[in-house]
């Protein structure tokens, strides 16, 4: 198990939320850690704990110019964590609102797969990137056929990467229902083996993980009190 110490580590989406936990832990780790979001300053400064992390603007469905800026100003890293969920609406597929589907794709398929494309030749030896899925990938949800095609993709995309651009390693997490949710999901998690929401910390340890083991690769991390089981 390798140290995450005076490591870099690129954290896109790590404005709030998931990313942010992550962003956290990897700085408490001892890391040098960057984050590239939209507005990543201004979320910083306004988040408990994220006033010492370095910013940067980065907007991931601006396409492959953005994502090329992005790397010269950062350069050479160790780790790259991609931790963006798109905006979406729940809708049975009939009534999905196919730019919005397209948008979905855009931000979080496309927008993994050209800064894993692109950070490889930026990654140091030994390093690792971290990409993101969901449940949505594992377990069908009425209403949620963007969400599942689009994680399904990227789990695919974390095995086909593993392979192209090995020794470099490629794994990514698929977190489960997280805190906070509407009234009726915090109901409906009573009945997970593990009977609540998850936090975003409890699913952060699992990215740090994947970062400093350095036989993991081509994996999907499950994180979600076991809701995929029933």
């Amino acid at each position: 198990m390798t140290t995450l110490k005076q490591k870099t580590v690129l954290v896109v989406g790590g404005g709030s939320g998931l990313g942010l936990a992550v962003a956290r832990l990897a700085r408490d780790q001892g890391a040098r850690v960057i984050v590239a979001s939209r507005r990543a300053a201004e979320r910083l400064d306004a988040a408990p704990g994220g006033g010492d992390l370095h910013a940067l603007a980065f907007d991931i469905g601006a396409g492959q110019s953005a994502v090329q800026a992005l790397l010269d100003a950062v350069g050479e890293i160790d780790h790259l964590v991609v931790a963006v969920r798109p905006a979406i609406t729940a809708a049975p597929l009939a009534q999905v609102d196919e730019a919005e589907a397209r948008g979905a794709f855009e931000i979080k398929f496309w927008g993994q797969y050209r800064l894993a494309r692109a950070a490889s030749e930026r990654l140091r030896q030994g390093g690792s990137i971290v990409l993101t899925s969901g449940i949505a990938g594992e377990r069908i949800y009425p209403g949620m056929s963007t969400m599942a095609l689009i994680n399904g993709a990227t789990e695919t995309l974390c095995r086909m990467l593993a392979v192209e651009l090995a020794p470099l390693r490629v794994n990514a997490v698929s977190p489960g229902f997280l805190a906070p949710k509407p009234a009726e999901m915090e109901a409906a998690a009573q009945r997970f083996p593990l009977p609540r929401l998850g936090a975003v910390e409890d699913v952060a340890e699992v990215y740090l993980h994947l970062m400093r083991s350095g036989y993991a690769t081509g994996t999907v991390s499950v994180v979600d009190g076991g809701a995929r089981l029933l």
